[in-house]
C-alpha cells in the first residue's frame, strides 16, 4: 500500500478509464470510429487495472485486520494445491 493507503493500480485504472472516455469522445465527434474503439478498449483496461488495485486493497486490508486468518486460509490453500498435483 502507499501511503495515502491506496494501490496504484487503483489511480491508474481510473486515470486510463478517464483518458479512454475522452478518447471515445473525440473519436465520437470527429466522426473517427477507429478513435472511438480504442478509447472504450482503454475504458475497459482501465476497469480491469481499477478492480484489480480495489482487490489488491481489499486483500491487504483483510490480512491486516486478520492476520491469523489469512495465515490459515493461506495454508488451507496450500495443502489443497499440493493434493491436486500430487496424483
Amino acid at each position: 500500500m502507499t501511503l495515502s493507503g491506496c494501490q496504484p493500480s487503483i489511480i491508474e485504472g481510473v486515470a486510463e478509464k478517464l483518458a479512454g472516455k475522452a478518447q471515445s469522445a473525440v473519436g465520437k465527434l470527429i466522426g473517427d470510429s477507429k478513435m472511438e474503439a480504442e478509447g472504450a478498449g482503454h475504458q475497459a483496461a482501465g476497469q480491469l487495472t481499477k478492480t484489480y488495485g480495489d482487490t489488491l486493497d481489499s486483500v491487504f486490508t483483510f490480512v491486516k485486520e486478520k492476520p491469523v486468518t489469512a495465515l490459515a486460509i493461506g495454508a488451507a490453500a496450500l495443502i489443497l494445491i499440493n493434493r491436486i498435483f500430487r496424483r
